[in-house]
C-alpha cells in the first residue's frame, strides 16, 4: 500500500514519503506528469527524474538510513522569472558536508558501486544547492 501523500498548495505541491526506496517507483509518474504540465521539454524529463529520484534516494539511504520513523519531503514549486522548476528534497538526518564527497571521475573512485548521486545532480540539473547542513537540496530546471 503506498504512503505517497500528496498535499497541493497554491504555489506548490508537497509529498511526503516513507524512508523506504519503494517509494521512489511511486513518486517517478508524479513527478514526470508535474514537470510535463510546468512545461519542461519531452527530451528533459527523464533526466529530470534521474536527478530528483536520486536526491530521494540519498535521503532515504544516507540522511534518514531507512529509518521508518523518519520521512522525506519532497517540494515541487514553480517560478516565472526566470521560468524554472525547483524541487527540494528534505530529509530528517543529521546532513553533512557536500564538499567531502570523493570525486566519482577520479580514478581512485572509478570502479566504486557508489559515489555518482550528487555527481549526477550537479550535472543534471541548472543548479543545486544544498541547504540546512545538507539535510535538503534544491534544484532547479530551466525551461528553455
Amino acid at each position: 500500500m503506498s504512503q505517497v501523500s500528496i498535499q497541493p498548495q497554491a504555489d506548490h505541491v508537497e509529498i511526503r514519503l516513507m524512508s523506504h526506496l519503494d517509494e521512489i517507483a511511486r513518486i517517478e509518474g508524479h513527478l514526470s506528469a508535474w514537470a510535463r504540465e510546468m512545461g519542461l521539454q519531452a527530451e528533459k524529463i527523464s533526466l529530470f527524474i534521474v536527478a530528483v529520484t536520486e536526491a530521494i534516494s540519498n535521503a532515504i539511504l544516507h540522511g534518514n538510513r531507512q529509518s521508518p520513523q523518519k520521512e522525506v519531503r519532497v517540494r515541487l514549486s514553480y517560478s516565472n522569472l526566470p521560468p524554472a522548476l525547483a524541487v527540494e528534497v528534505q530529509d530528517e538526518g543529521e546532513g553533512f558536508n557536500p564538499e567531502s564527497i570523493p570525486d566519482p571521475t577520479h580514478q581512485d573512485n572509478l570502479l566504486k558501486e557508489g559515489g555518482r548521486g550528487i555527481f549526477l545532480m550537479r550535472n543534471i540539473a541548472d543548479n543545486v544547492e544544498f541547504l540546512e547542513g545538507g539535510r535538503c537540496v534544491r534544484l532547479l530546471f530551466f525551461r528553455k
